[in-house]
C-alpha cells in the first residue's frame, strides 16, 4: 500500500482528501498545515507521494516546501490547488512537481494523477540511480576521459585532471580544448570536431599542454556520443611521453652503438637478428643478409644457446648478463642487455662482443 502526506491549511478539504485517497487503497501517514511540518513529516516518515496544497499557513508555501522535499527526500509532490494564475503556475512547473490538480478534483482524477507520479517518480530515481553509477564509474575509470562539445570541455575525470596536472575542474571545464593544444596539432583537432557525424575516428596524437603549461604527448581515442541531450566526443587521453622519450633514447644508443668500432649484434624478443654492425660481421660471414632470420637457423655461422637468451629476456634487473656466442673461426665472449620500451617490457637484446679466442 503507497504511503501519502496530505499538506492542506483546510481542515475540511484535508478530509476529502483522506477520504478519496483510503477509498483508492492509499495509506495516509499524516496530516500537516505548513510547508516545515511537510518537510518533517517527510523526513520521518518517508511517504511515497505528498499531495500539497500551495498556499499554506506560515512563511513557507507549498512551492517552496516541494522544492526542498524533493530535493532532500526525493519524493514526488503533486500540487493541488485553485490558483491557475500564470505566476504560480510557471513557479509550479519550474519546480518539477508531478502534478498539478485544480481544485475542486474528483476521485478518479486524483487516483489517475497519483498512480501517474508515482511511477514517473519511480522511473526518475531508477533512471538517476544508472546515471549516478555510470558517473561514478566514469570518474573512477582507470583511464584519462575528457567529453569536448562545440569544442568546449564540459567534463574530466579525475585521472585527466590529473594529466592536466589540477585538483580542481573548474580550472579546466568551460575552456575550449585547443587552447590547451600545441599549435601544430590543432588542425588534427579542428578536423576531428567539425565532423559530428563520424562513427569511426581513428587513434590520433596531440601535444597538449597541463594547466601549468608543461607539454605533455598524449595519444587520443576519440568517439561521438550525446551528452546533456546534444552531440559531443568522449576522449580518453593515453600520455605518452615517457614511452616516447624512451623509444627516442633506445634508438639513440643503438644508432650509436652500431656506428661504433666494437662489435654489436642485436635480437629481438622473437629471438631474429634486429641489426649487426660491420665490426660483428668480421666474426660471422654469411653470404647472405641476416636481420630478420631467427637466431637458431643461423648455424653454423653462429651458434647461440636458445635457453641463455630466453633467460636473458625474462631478467626482472638491468644487470648484463654472459652471452656465448660461437662462430666458424671464434668463440665469442659477449654480454646481453635487455633494451626495454617505455612501458618496462623487454623488446631487444643488446649484445656486445667482449672477447674473441680463435678456434
Amino acid at each position: 500500500m503507497r504511503k501519502v502526506l496530505v499538506v492542506e491549511d483546510d481542515r475540511f478539504i484535508s478530509a476529502i482528501f483522506s477520504l478519496f485517497l483510503k477509498d483508492l487503497g492509499f495509506e495516509i501517514i499524516g496530516r500537516c498545515k505548513t510547508g516545515h511540518e511537510a518537510l518533517e513529516e517527510s523526513k520521518i516518515h518517508k511517504p511515497d507521494i505528498v499531495l500539497m496544497d500551495i498556499h499554506l499557513e506560515g512563511d513557507v508555501d507549498g512551492i517552496e516546501a516541494a522544492e526542498t522535499i524533493q530535493r532532500e527526500c526525493e519524493i514526488p509532490v503533486i500540487f493541488v490547488s485553485s490558483d491557475t494564475s500564470t505566476e504560480v503556475v510557471e513557479r509550479a512547473v519550474i519546480s518539477n512537481s508531478y502534478g498539478y490538480l485544480v481544485k475542486p478534483i474528483t476521485k478518479k482524477e486524483l487516483g489517475i494523477t497519483m498512480d501517474l507520479a508515482y511511477y514517473k517518480h519511480k522511473a526518475d530515481l531508477d533512471q538517476k540511480r544508472r546515471e549516478q553509477s555510470f558517473r561514478n564509474y566514469i570518474s573512477k575509470a582507470p583511464i584519462a576521459i575528457t567529453i569536448v562539445q562545440k569544442g568546449i570541455i564540459r567534463y574530466l575525470n579525475n585521472l585527466a585532471l590529473d594529466l592536466f596536472k589540477t585538483h580542481y575542474m573548474e580550472d579546466i571545464v568551460g575552456t575550449a580544448m585547443i587552447d590547451f593544444v600545441d599549435d601544430e596539432f590543432v588542425p588534427i583537432l579542428e578536423s576531428i570536431f567539425a565532423d559530428e557525424k563520424s562513427e569511426n575516428i581513428k587513434p590520433f596524437h596531440l601535444e597538449i599542454n597541463t594547466f601549468h603549461h608543461k607539454p605533455l604527448k598524449v595519444v587520443v581515442h576519440a568517439s561521438l556520443i550525446t551528452f546533456n541531450g546534444a552531440p559531443a566526443f568522449q576522449m580518453v587521453l593515453v600520455e605518452v611521453s615517457s614511452y616516447l622519450a624512451r623509444i627516442d633514447e633506445l634508438k639513440k644508443w643503438r644508432e650509436a652503438a652500431l656506428s661504433g668500432k666494437g662489435a654489436i649484434l642485436l635480437i629481438n624478443n622473437l629471438f631474429e637478428v634486429k641489426d649487426y654492425n660491420p665490426a660483428f660481421q668480421e666474426y660471422v660471414s654469411p653470404a647472405f643478409d641476416m636481420r630478420g632470420h631467427s637466431v637458431f637457423t643461423l648455424r653454423p655461422w653462429m651458434n647461440i644457446d636458445r635457453g641463455t637468451l630466453a633467460n636473458i629476456f625474462n631478467r626482472k634487473n638491468d644487470t648484463p648478463s654472459e652471452l656465448m656466442i660461437e662462430t666458424t673461426s671464434h668463440h665469442l665472449k659477449c654480454l646481453g642487455y635487455i633494451l626495454s620500451n617505455g612501458e618496462g617490457v623487454p623488446e631487444e637484446i643488446l649484445v656486445v662482443l667482449n672477447d674473441a679466442v680463435e678456434k
